[in-house]
C-alpha cells in the first residue's frame, strides 16, 4: 500500500513539473520465456493453438508451447504466447506456465466482478470516456522496470464494454462483448495441455 501512494505521489510530482520535452518510452524487459524465446539457440520443442479471441476490434491467437535452448537440452520451458493485433498495431506477449494459474484465477475474478460494476461504472462514465475494471495481478504489468507483460481488464465505454488487453506498451486491444472467462477458459486449457505433454 505504501508503494502505491509512493508512485501515486511520484506521478502527481512528475505532472506538476511541467517539463517542455516528453521523456522516452522506458524500454520494456522481457519476461522469461520472452528472453528465452528470442535466444537464437531456443527452439520450439512442441506448440499448439489452444485459443482465438476475435472480435470486431481485435484478434488473439493463443498457443501453448515448449521451448528448449540448445546449449541446455534438458532444460525445457513451457507457456503461452498470445499474438495479439488490430488494424493499427501487433504484439505478442509470453506468459511463462509459473503465471498461468495466476492469470486464470485473476481473469475469473474480474469475470465475477462485472456484474456488480456494470451499472456503476456506467453511470459515472464521463461523455467520450472509459472506465476499466481490472485485478491486481495485472499491475506486474506497469511495475518497474516495466515489463512485457499481459495486463487485462473489463473495459466500460459508451459505444461498447469487453475485454481489454494490453502489453504495457501504448497498444491497447479491445474485444467488445467477450468476456474474461473466455481468455480463461483458453489459459485453463493450455495449463491442461502443459500438464499432459
Amino acid at each position: 500500500m505504501k508503494s502505491i501512494a509512493i508512485l501515486i505521489g511520484s506521478c502527481v510530482l512528475l505532472t506538476g513539473a511541467g517539463t517542455t520535452q516528453t521523456p522516452p518510452a522506458p524500454s520494456l524487459q522481457p519476461t522469461a520465456l520472452e528472453a528465452l524465446a528470442r535466444q537464437s539457440a531456443t527452439h520450439v520443442v512442441w506448440s499448439s493453438e489452444v485459443g482465438r479471441l476475435d472480435s470486431r476490434e481485435s484478434h488473439a491467437i493463443v498457443t501453448v508451447l515448449v521451448l528448449e535452448n540448445s546449449a541446455q537440452p534438458h532444460d525445457r520451458v513451457g507457456g503461452i504466447r498470445i499474438d495479439l493485433s488490430n488494424p493499427d498495431s501487433k504484439d505478442a506477449v509470453y506468459l511463462g506456465e509459473e503465471m498461468l494459474v495466476v492469470y486464470k484465477n485473476s481473469l475469473d475474478e474480474v469475470g465475477r466482478n462485472v456484474p456488480g460494476h456494470r451499472k456503476t461504472a456506467r453511470d459515472d462514465l464521463a461523455p467520450g470516456g472509459t472506465s476499466y475494471l481490472g485485478s491486481g495481478i495485472f499491475w506486474y504489468a506497469d511495475a518497474r522496470p516495466h515489463v512485457h507483460a499481459l495486463s487485462a481488464s473489463y473495459y466500460f465505454a459508451p459505444d461498447s464494454e469487453g475485454l481489454y488487453l494490453r502489453a504495457c506498451n501504448d497498444a491497447g486491444f479491445r474485444f467488445p462483448d467477450l468476456e474474461p472467462s473466455q481468455l480463461s477458459a483458453t489459459i485453463a486449457r493450455a495449463i491442461v495441455q502443459l500438464s499432459n505433454h
